[in-house]
């Protein structure tokens, strides 16, 4: 049995029963003069003996040999070792030896110990990523929320800002912006013109019906505005009373068309059982060029405006160099009328 010392690892040789018929100098090293004139089964917990016997001699007698079988055995000092077994039957002289080599495991047991400790730390990990992502989640959710509520209140600003908060048509500072992108986006010459339109005796509704009536006829009239109006044209409150109708790519005839839809529509307005009448300024210019064009359009159809309500209101003037010296006499007169 010498050169079973020379061997790098323990060994032992038992018989069929397990006594220990021989053990090399590594086993001895490691579990001590205990496995002298010992049955195998006394190197080993209770829980390894009980192994032994239910499977693997019953294997070693089927087989004649058991590979790697994972079980614990008690070193020189008590302590538990984990070894790989291995076994394996052979006649001796006519005898049935079987010899036992083991492996010391503890790096083996060292290295399950840390891969289940990393597993652990791997799954924590995993459960604090995925944790992780359902919270960026939420919080990316939170801020599309939060932009689109920023958006929409972006949005109701610029329309609070382009509009008037009592009839909800545009306002002048969005009639500017329209008849400025209007000549931007020009390719070819065109005519444009504009209605001023004032409501007639206005103050009257207000004194004598009071100012919610006076606000139902402003809202009434900006419906009936809208209502005869094109696609492409635009109503704007202008003042108290007053408001303006851009009319785009549009003739002295075709503000004439617009302005009598307007006078129509009007007329359905009623306050104490009476039509409500309005009288109507026009401007028309075939030169649209310039960033005076507005103040232009406005000018003339509020000399156009002045003429209609001197004429006796419920009217509509269209603009002519002629209401200029008009204009000067009925503003002297209006003067005069004050004072």
């Amino acid at each position: 049995m010498e050169p079973l010392n020379q061997l790098p690892c323990p060994v032992l040789v038992t018989d069929n029963s397990g006594s220990i018929l021989h053990a090399n100098a590594c086993m001895t090293k490691l579990v001590g003069d205990v496995c002298q004139q010992q049955t195998m089964e006394m190197l080993f917990p209770r829980s390894g003996q009980i192994f032994l016997q239910t499977h693997v001699w019953p294997t070693l007698f089927r087989d004649g040999s058991v590979r790697e079988i994972y079980l614990h055995i008690h070193d020189a000092n008590k302590v538990r070792v984990p070894v790989l077994l291995n076994c394996e039957k052979s006649i001796v002289d006519g005898t049935e030896h079987y010899y036992w080599v083991f492996f010391v495991a503890l790096e083996r047991s060292r290295f399950e110990v840390e891969l289940l400790q990393a597993r652990s730390h791997a799954d924590h990990l995993a459960a604090n990523l995925t944790r992780t992502n359902a919270e960026l989640e939420t919080v990316h959710q939170q801020l599309l929320d939060r932009a689109q509520k920023l958006e929409l209140a972006n949005f109701e600003l610029a329309r609070l800002s382009y509009s008037d908060p009592l009839t909800g048509l545009a306002n002048r500072r969005a009639l500017d912006n329209t008849v400025t992108d209007w000549q931007t986006g020009l390719t070819s010459a065109h005519m444009a013109s504009l209605l001023l339109v004032d409501v007639d005796y206005f103050k009257a509704v207000n004194d004598q019906h009071g100012h919610d009536e006076g606000d139902r006829v402003l809202v009434l009239l900006a419906n009936k505005l809208e209502l005869s109006l094109r696609e492409d044209d635009l109503a704007v409150r202008y003042g108290r009373e007053e408001f303006a109708l851009w009319l785009p790519a549009t003739d002295r005839e075709g503000a004439e068309k617009i302005a009598q839809r307007v006078h129509a529509h009007v007329r359905d307005i009623l306050v104490s059982g009476q039509p409500v009448t309005v009288s109507i300024g026009v401007a028309s210019v075939r030169d649209i060029t310039g960033p005076e064009l507005m103040h232009r359009l406005i000018e003339q159809a509020d000399k156009a405006l002045y003429r209609a309500k001197a004429a006796g209101r419920n009217r509509t003037v269209h603009y002519n160099t002629a209401l200029e010296t008009f204009s000067i006499l009925y503003s002297r007169l209006s003067q005069r009328k004050r004072s």
